[in-house]
């Protein structure tokens, strides 16, 4: 009997040993993923709008050139990337235009070059690339928009073309479509959707699987709002969450990260109505459409948005958070075994509140580099880790 307790001791010893030892072995990797300090930096004090970074290969050259804004004139700017290293001047630089408040990478005309569409808080456009040029002045824009918030490209009438969905305040004060029929999208709300609120965030999103884009959209109230799409129709709205807690949803992602078939709906809550509020992760239930909390940030978080890829190489997606709030920093969530980890692996605070992050291979040495937007000014991080140093 004393032999077997000693056996079981010995081996609950070793156990408590292995697995002290896999935590600090895992602390030591994760602590240094990324530099400590930018490899690079616009340099502004002011960035022209919240933060923006984007990557693009607008020349089609192979590697990944970045955009943001900048300050005095507020503008649009495009540094080029050159043998792994970011251009320390612009290549193009757009007209001068109001707050720059969200840009996004899509090839929208379908010609093999990516193209620019952007918010600015007053109205929406687009800068379609043009053989590695861009003009200054926009391609399309629609008419003033007091409030024009996120913006998102879909083809929700199974025509072949992008339709555009945009969340906005007063005058739109919801959710609306603007349809493509001309081969850019219409530059007047062309259908209001249902819940009449004071909306953020609105994604084309195939919520029921059935294979055409529905919509979803946050609402400052704390409502998570499901648009069915029904043959190019949408109902009149259900309500699949509510957080009257912390109401306010800066951002909506709709990802797999478990690859189990089904995606999940992710939160990003921004500093805005409460100071902080927790981030989360929402699962639809069986036989329902109101979906549960699958995972949920730090109550003393404030995300304003996040970039989902696969940072460690491990062969599943992670999460990078950008949070908006006390002063701003970046957090590295892991995902383990289809669930993201309750405590950040990594992170770094940043030179102002960090309003979105992105990843990419900007050195091409196999792993995934990160770039923040921030109030101030955006950043290049390096990623420290390599494929052979683990």
């Amino acid at each position: 009997m004393e032999s077997e307790q000693k056996m079981r001791s010995a081996a609950l010893k070793a156990l408590t040993i292995a697995f002290v030892l896999l935590s600090l072995s895992r602390l030591a990797y994760s602590a240094d993923i990324f530099s400590k300090q930018p490899i690079w930096s616009s340099g502004t004090a002011r960035s022209g709008g919240d933060g923006i970074a984007r990557f693009i290969d607008f020349d089609r050259d192979g590697d990944l050139d970045f955009v943001t804004s900048a300050p005095n004139p507020k503008r649009w700017v495009l540094y080029r990337n050159d043998n792994g290293k970011l251009a320390k001047q612009p290549f193009w630089e757009s007209h001068e235009t109001t707050d720059c408040d969200h840009i996004d990478v899509l090839d929208f005309d379908h010609d093999g070059w990516m193209d620019l569409a952007a918010t600015h808080e007053s109205h929406c456009t687009l800068y379609f690339n043009r053989a590695g040029k861009f003009n200054v002045k926009p391609d399309w824009e629609t008419g003033i928009i007091a409030n024009a918030n996120q913006i998102d490209f879909g083809d929700f009438d199974g025509d072949g073309d992008f339709d555009m969905v945009m969340a906005g305040g007063e005058p739109v004060n919801g959710v609306a479509l603007f349809e493509n029929t001309t081969g850019t999208p219409a530059q007047k709300v062309t259908r209001k959707l249902g819940h009449t609120e004071y909306s953020e965030t609105a994604i084309f999103a195939d919520f029921d699987d059935d294979g055409d884009l529905d919509i979803v959209a946050g609402y400052r109230g704390g409502k998570i709002v499901l648009f069915r799409n029904s043959d190019g129709e949408f109902d009149d709205g259900t309500v699949v969450y509510e957080d009257k807690a912390n109401p306010w949803t800066q951002r909506l992602y709709w990802r797999d990260l478990d690859r189990d078939g089904q995606f999940e709906l992710y939160c990003a809550k921004g500093p805005w109505g409460n100071r902080f509020g927790a981030s989360l992760q929402l699962i639809k239930q069986e036989g329902s459409a109101r979906m549960t909390v699958g995972w949920r940030s730090s109550g003393k978080t404030a995300f304003h948005g996040f970039a989902f890829q696969d940072v460690d190489n491990d062969g599943d997606t992670d999460v990078i958070a950008a949070d908006y709030a006390q002063g701003g920093r970046l957090f590295l969530y892991l995902n383990e075994g289809g669930k993201l980890a309750n405590e950040p692996t990594w992170s770094v605070k940043t030179s102002g509140p960090a309003h979105e992050a992105v990843l990419a291979d900007i050195d091409q040495d196999g792993d995934l580099d990160l770039a923040v937007g921030c109030r101030d000014q955006s950043h290049i991080y390096e990623n420290l880790s390599g494929k052979g140093s683990r």
